[in-house]
């Protein structure tokens, strides 16, 4: 009579390996240990899946922390503001700080972002995938909103300047004033600078000219 088999451990066999759940366990783990305590093992465990099956669904630890951030910041609802709708505040700026801000300070999405940013900052993995996110998905998107081309990216880049400094000092360094001050004070005080770089004549701005 042949042995009971032994019981599998792990994703049942057969079952399909849901990137969105790999994705989900491996936000929590950023956002709790930070880039550089979290492993592909713990993330696969969370998630119930091998090891090895995250390595080939993404790569690299470097390459699921760049989708992971893609998945929380989503580029497409910076590109939605600056489109604006009927029902939206006119001006860009304004529209552009109140969709940044509002992914910071979800309790769903804040904490992740701040120990993302903190890792960006002190790993040179995670530096490099926080670059290529930026690079790759945010900048692409939001120029090509714009017109596309050099000055577009370039008018991309300096609101990203402003936007993640901000974040910076506010929810990861957590420096008073800019820390305590009311969403809607943090808007009034920057939109008109994101405006100014995403609208302002190319001349005026002193953006170097194309060639």
């Amino acid at each position: 009579m042949p042995s009971p088999a032994t019981k599998r451990r792990g994703r049942r066999q057969g079952a399909p390996v849901s990137r969105d759940a790999v994705l989900v366990a491996a936000r929590a783990r950023f956002a709790t240990e930070g880039y550089e305590k979290t492993t592909l093992r713990s993330i696969a465990a969370d998630a119930g899946v091998d090891a090895s099956m995250v390595l080939y669904l993404f790569g690299s630890k470097s390459e699921l922390f760049r989708e992971a951030l893609r998945v929380i910041v989503g580029p497409e609802a910076l590109v939605s503001a600056l489109s604006g709708g009927p029902d939206e505040d006119p001006d860009i700026g304004v529209r552009m700080v109140r969709t940044y801000l509002r992914i910071w300070e979800s309790e769903d999405t804040g904490p992740t972002m701040v120990a993302m940013l903190q890792s960006a900052t002190s790993n040179s993995d995670a530096h490099e995938a926080f670059r290529g996110f930026m690079q790759g998905y945010v900048l692409t998107a939001v120029s090509a909103e714009l017109g596309g081309g050099e000055q577009a990216r370039l008018r991309a880049l300096l609101a990203a300047s402003q936007l993640v400094g901000t974040a910076m000092l506010r929810y990861v360094m957590k420096i008073a004033p800019l820390a305590t001050l009311a969403g809607e004070d943090l808007v009034r005080l920057i939109a008109p600078t994101i405006t100014r770089y995403l609208t302002a004549d190319a001349a005026e701005l002193g953006l170097p000219q194309s060639p």
